[in-house]
């Protein structure tokens, strides 16, 4: 990076400004207004190596007035695997992990950037973090950041909105920055990068927001609460289903979960039977809750049951809301949880030497049917459904 003019790890902590939030989509607060999370395969999610100094290639980089070695900054913490795999990023006290992202911004671009965070165990003091974009070009660098927020020693998922204001340089390089402005070390895992998008006019609306209007199956279990089909268990068991059949769609929705609550995305499904095998059930469950730390990978949110295992650890917090996107087209099927890719599968590939469940799903050869959410005792909110069909027609019963 020869040449380029760089803030000193004090400058960037007293300059960092709040995010321009005007016309951001809030984000896990109930509001009205849909998100769409666009992916963007933009930083290594996992901390597998870091060097120090600042990026000048793939991967992430550490850095900070006291940090001359990255000795004892990858570790393996003990505690749920919810919310890391293998190593994770020890991030000492004012100090930073950059990494390089490979994309053109422009002004008015919005991004989400979210991530894993905890305070480090056996650390004194408080714990905050911050997400920031960083653009190094002469003759001054510009940085927009998200809100700074407060970490405790539990695993939380951390989300910050990020969008490109007036004045960023055409020509900047971009890094993403993750700080840790407290005074304790944090831990940091499964950093991901999405674009806030909105629906393209395709998509239609699967719900009216007032009634279950369009929707069959056992109405008795569902409602409507605060502008959300919710389940009502207490009252009645079993699936809800689209009036409608769909052959191949994207579909994209909210969902909130309170602690340990189980439900499902049932798909191509008929209006009878197991939907996991008579068709196909995506799954929706609070996967950090204990009692689901014996499943099966097969089991957990976003995995299409019995069939193929979903990413972990991408998740927004019990009672806060996740925003989800489910593509299925032909034999291929992809799901995408809060900006995060988490399963995506070709479902004749999966199933060549037999099922990870080890039983039949014939449910999986269907190439229609209809959608809907699998009720399994909990309650469980969703709202925002919307749905654009990708072959231009809905399906038919049992083809």
């Amino acid at each position: 990076m020869g040449g380029r003019t760089v803030w000193p790890m004090t400058l960037i902590s007293a300059f960092a400004v709040a995010a321009v939030f005007a016309g951001l989509p809030a984000f896990a607060d109930g509001s009205a207004e849909s998100v769409v999370l666009e992916p963007l395969e933009a930083v290594d999610a996992e901390f597998d190596s870091v060097k120090v100094g600042m990026p000048d290639g793939d991967g992430w980089f550490i850095r900070g007035q006291k940090i001359e070695s990255t000795e004892g900054v990858l570790v393996e913490p003990a505690t749920a695997a919810e919310w890391w795999d293998g190593t994770v990023l020890r991030l000492p006290p004012q100090s930073a992990a950059m990494h390089a992202i490979d994309l053109p911004f422009r002004q008015g671009n919005r991004l989400m950037v979210s991530l894993n965070a905890r305070v480090a165990d056996g650390e004194a003091g408080d714990g905050r973090v911050l997400a920031q974009l960083v653009g190094i070009h002469q003759p001054m660098n510009r940085m927009i950041s998200g809100r700074v927020q407060p970490v405790d020693g539990t695993w939380k998922r951390f989300f910050f909105p990020l969008e490109v204001s007036a004045g960023w340089p055409v020509e900047a390089e971009p890094r993403l920055q993750i700080l840790n402005g407290g005074e304790a070390s944090l831990l940091i895992d499964k950093v991901a990068v999405a674009r806030i998008v909105t629906d393209d006019p395709a998509f239609v609306s699967l719900f009216n927001g007032t009634d279950l209007t369009g929707w069959t199956g056992n109405t008795k279990g569902y409602g409507v609460e605060d502008g959300a089909i919710r389940t009502y268990p207490d009252r009645a068991g079993g699936n809800l289903y689209t009036e409608q059949e769909y052959d191949d769609f994207v579909f994209r929705f909210a969902f909130r979960l309170p602690p340990g609550a189980n439900n499902g995305i049932a798909v191509r499904a008929p209006l009878t039977g197991d939907a996991a095998y008579q068709g196909m059930e995506i799954q929706v469950l609070e996967n950090s809750h204990p009692k689901y730390a014996g499943l099966q990978p097969w089991q957990f949110h976003g995995s299409v049951y019995g069939i193929a295992p979903a990413l972990r650890g991408y998740q927004a917090m019990p009672g806060e809301w996740n925003h989800e996107e489910i593509r299925v087209e032909g034999r291929k099927l992809r799901v995408v949880l809060n900006g995060k890719v988490i399963n995506e599968v070709d479902l004749d590939e999966a199933m060549r030497n037999g099922t990870l469940s080890g039983r039949e799903h014939p449910g999986a050869a269907r190439l229609s049917g209809h959608l809907g959410f699998c009720g399994h005792g909990d309650v469980v909110q969703f709202k925002d459904l919307r749905l654009r069909p990708l072959s231009g027609t809905s399906g038919t019963t049992g083809r």
